[in-house]
């Protein structure tokens, strides 16, 4: 039903072992691409799309629609099996519903082939909705480096930040609270590292730091990433990750704290 080849997939397995905050993964072959989604958490909800182009074969050899629940651990560690050795090349196969996910790795260097087959699941209790409509009012696009640096800049110590789009200066804020007292750092809209601001009207919201502080584990293989938020607080992340001239991205949605 489903076939994949990828010669070499470091940048996938880092990004993967980034996001593996949840034992199981769903994984959902599209004519568009690979989507990987975490299974739904109470506050946080984060999915991996690999674009059809990042492979050097990209086959669906079925009408219906595919989906299957995998071990998310399994995956990544079998990803890792040579290590930093070599470029390695993968190749994906789902043969039917209820079958395992193939994966056959090839180390060229050595001759070396390994074959797994890791066990799927079904989806049938999974619900695939989307967040992104939710996050439509306001959006900025920034470099990834400098998101990444404001993170590091706010006090480690501090349970909640908040964040604050506005039309008026200082435009984007990053405010927390910790054992050192407060610590706030913002972007202007006029900033070379900023590519797109968009703010129809100020919306804020805190969230718990420790879900924002997961996105440093593939901030660092970012290039771009694209904050958006909507009047219900719901918070978007969607980072832009280059690997051989071609894109893939990681989407990440994160509810509010309920204030008084």
């Amino acid at each position: 039903m489903f076939t994949a080849e990828l010669i070499d997939f470091k940048i996938v397995y880092n990004v993967l072992k980034g996001v593996n905050m949840h034992e199981y993964a769903i994984l959902k072959p599209m004519e568009e691409g690979l989507k990987l989604t975490l299974e739904e958490m109470k506050c946080t909800e984060t999915s991996v799309y690999f674009p059809c182009n990042m492979f050097s074969t990209y086959e669906l050899d079925s009408n219906d629609d595919i989906s299957f629940k995998i071990n998310l651990k399994v995956f990544t560690e079998c990803l890792n099996i040579f290590g930093d050795d070599g470029n390695p090349s993968l190749k994906l196969s789902y043969r039917n519903l209820g079958a395992p996910l193939s994966l056959v790795m090839k180390h060229l260097e050595e001759n070396i082939i390994v074959d797994c087959e890791i066990k799927t699941f079904s989806t049938d209790d999974f619900q695939n909705i989307s967040l992104a409509e939710e996050c439509n009012l306001n959006k900025m696009v920034v470099n990834a480096n400098i998101f990444q640096e404001l993170l590091y800049r706010l006090d480690n110590s501090a349970d909640e930040v908040n964040i604050k789009l506005s039309p008026d200066p200082p435009y984007f804020t990053l405010t927390a609270t910790g054992r050192a007292g407060e610590s706030i750092v913002t972007i202007s809209k006029n900033s070379e590292e900023v590519s797109l601001y968009q703010c129809q009207k100020e919306t804020q919201a805190q969230y718990l730091f420790t879900n924002l502080k997961q996105l440093l584990k593939v901030l660092g293989y970012s290039s771009k990433i694209s904050i958006s938020m909507g009047e219900t607080g719901l918070l978007g992340i969607q980072l832009v990750i280059n690997s051989d001239e071609k894109q893939m991205y990681v989407e990440y949605y994160v509810t509010s704290l309920v204030t008084d």
